[in-house]
């Protein structure tokens, strides 16, 4: 294997610990495991990270929030507002996007799992509950600013500052994520879309 700079170690262990936590949990995230994945012997490891403990914040302070804006951004170009959009086409559109959402979370269920998963292992791991919380509000922030785009793209404006609508997209997405990793029930999920997305619109007047 060619030589390595810290970064490049860094960048190639973070997308492994994502990657393996998707698949075996975060018990099950090994240092042993992570540096397999990532194809580096595992003497390299602290040359790169001090502790596992160390990767895990990485993976929720960078990894993940950038994983999940790229979701997020991904679906917004799904959206079809028409030329002169009303309340019923931004429904419509509303509910797109989620489902749009739901298709990629089908395409890779890792990427969400894993991201719920390391929420509730840090919220049972004192060292790590900070790094959780800050997690989930950068998370908030990109949820945030993707109904921001919403309102810039059309004559619609959110009466109640994005700011506070950012957790209810997070706590959907995590809601999808649970029924599809659960169950797989198309019509639960479809349940779930259209209630946050009668709710939101609780939340949108047209100029």
């Amino acid at each position: 294997m060619a030589r390595m700079s810290v970064d490049q170690r860094r960048s190639a262990l973070l997308e492994s610990a994502y990657r393996v936590i998707a698949d075996h949990g975060v018990e099950g995230a090994t240092t042993r495991r992570i540096c397999a994945h990532a194809g580096m012997p595992l003497a390299s490891f602290h040359y790169a990270f001090e502790s596992r403990t160390a990767l895990l914040c990485a993976v929720m302070e960078t990894a993940v929030p950038t994983d999940i804006e790229r979701m997020l951004h991904a679906v917004l170009p799904a959206a079809d507002y028409g030329p002169e959009p009303g309340v019923e086409t931004m429904r419509s559109s509303m509910v797109s996007q989620f489902h749009a959402f739901y298709d990629l979370l089908k395409a890779d269920p890792g990427r969400m799992q894993a991201t719920i998963a390391l929420g509730i292992y840090a919220h049972n791991h004192p060292e790590l509950q900070q790094v959780g919380k800050h997690m989930y509000e950068q998370l908030y922030r990109v949820a945030s600013a993707g109904l921001r785009s919403m309102a810039d793209l059309t004559p619609m404006e959110w009466t109640t500052p994005v700011e506070d609508l950012g957790p209810l997209i997070i706590a959907a997405t995590n809601s999808i994520t649970l029924v599809y990793l659960s169950t797989a029930d198309d019509k639960v999920v479809d349940a779930i879309i259209r209630s946050i997305t009668d709710q939101l619109m609780t939340h949108v007047s047209f100029g």
